[in-house]
């Protein structure tokens, strides 16, 4: 991407910007794409976040067996995490692992995407953020494994939602690590469905929980993400869903039990439009070659709040090919908006670098300047009914 339509970028997404963190914002993104990205990572040596020795892995083990408590590749969470119960809005019980530092520090939410184990999946992300001095929570959202294992789960004990409930526990998680003795200002990260639900908290956030938030190949409409290749989301359903064998059976079963519509509650899964809401800096990244989130999906979310989204040419899905760049992405993102001035709080990647890399502006995909309209026509019908309309409208 040329220089002149990156600064173009920053200065729309400073329109939605509050005026104290437009500078910040700037800097921020202009640091993170400035950094050597190496699509062509080769993982070496050990990941230093972790008080044991654990391997560096290539990222795409996070939501495979890297994410499976017993596997093999799977690390040991460090000795400061301990897994803590709490509630969500409504009273679904939700697990998550917990570490906090003596003292005052800035606190991460750590969110998953859709993957078996929730929280799992994302260890090494939560890992790192401990070490650079941050206080963690990697918070599960309703009905994933490990709330299904104690009997909080299925399809008529709190089910999942795809999206609608999950960012009323990404709220919650916010709320129950801001609440904990010495946690300051709290963000969010969220990788894949994380991503989305991540976005749709900051926008419903009436209580000021998240000071701001970073996402990584979220949806941008959920019934359309669906509806793109609904066999390898009724897989993934099966898969992932306690209980369930496809999305629309997961819609229904979610439809009764909390007495709504399968329409409207992808009616509230709709990221793209709910960026307009949203009162604090936030930053989305995207890969063109995702095989799970069409590359379309980024210039949507662009459409809605230009500048606050990028697409790097070569990443697969939410765990980009670059650990070093991404671990790097998020210690900047965080350190600028919760803690620019906190000496504690470290910059440094805990994995290896691979050389050569050229920076990651210069592969960025050109998202050009999608209009809104066009946005809203690559909005599909119901998944479930096409003659219901669409959902996102």
């Amino acid at each position: 991407m040329r220089p002149v339509v990156l600064t173009a970028l920053l200065a729309l997404a400073l329109l939605l910007v509050p005026v104290a963190s437009a500078d910040r914002f700037s800097e921020a993104v202009s640091q993170i794409v400035g950094q050597p990205y190496q699509p062509d990572y080769v993982p070496a040596g050990l990941d230093s976040a972790f008080d044991s020795t654990v391997p560096n892995t290539a990222p795409a083990e996070d939501y495979t067996s890297g994410s499976i408590p017993g596997s093999p590749d799977y690390p040991a969470w460090p000795a400061a995490f301990s897994q803590v119960l709490f509630a969500s809005g409504d009273g679904a019980p939700l697990f998550g692992m917990r570490a906090v530092h003596p003292g005052t520090h800035p606190g991460v939410v750590v969110v998953h995407g859709f993957n078996t184990h929730g929280y799992a999946s994302v260890i090494r992300w939560a890992a790192l953020l401990y070490a650079r001095g941050y206080d963690v929570l990697a918070a599960d959202q309703r009905d994933f494994f490990f709330e299904a294992q104690a009997g909080y789960g299925g399809p008529t004990n709190f089910p999942q939602t795809f999206g609608w409930k999950e960012s009323e526990d990404v709220l919650a998680a916010g709320r129950y690590l801001g609440a904990q003795p010495g946690v300051g200002k709290v963000g969010v990260v969220g990788f894949s469905e994380g991503a989305q639900n991540t976005v749709l908290a900051l926008a419903h956030d009436s209580g000021h929980v998240f000071s701001t938030g970073l996402t990584f190949s979220g949806p941008a409409d959920q019934n359309t993400q669906m509806t793109t290749n609904q066999a390898a989301t009724d897989a993934l359903v099966a898969l992932v869903t306690p209980g369930e064998t496809t999305a629309c059976g997961a819609l229904a079963d979610a439809s009764a039990y909390y007495q709504t519509t399968g329409f409207d509650i992808l009616a509230h899964e709709d990221a793209m439009h709910a960026q307009t809401s949203v009162r604090v800096p936030f930053l989305n990244f995207y890969a063109a070659d995702d095989s799970l989130v069409p590359a379309v999906e980024a210039q949507m979310m662009e459409a809605y709040a230009p500048g606050h989204t990028y697409e790097l040419q070569r990443g697969e899905h939410a765990y980009f090919f670059d650990r070093w760049w991404q671990q790097r992405a998020i210690l900047l993102w965080f350190k600028s908006m919760l803690a620019p001035n906190d000496a504690r709080i470290g910059l440094d990647a805990t994995v290896n670098q691979t050389p050569l890399g050229a920076p990651a502006s210069a592969q960025l995909v050109d998202l050009g300047a999608p209009t809104r309209g066009w946005a809203d026509a690559q909005l599909a019908p119901y998944v479930c009914d096409p003659s219901e309309g669409v959902p996102g409208r």
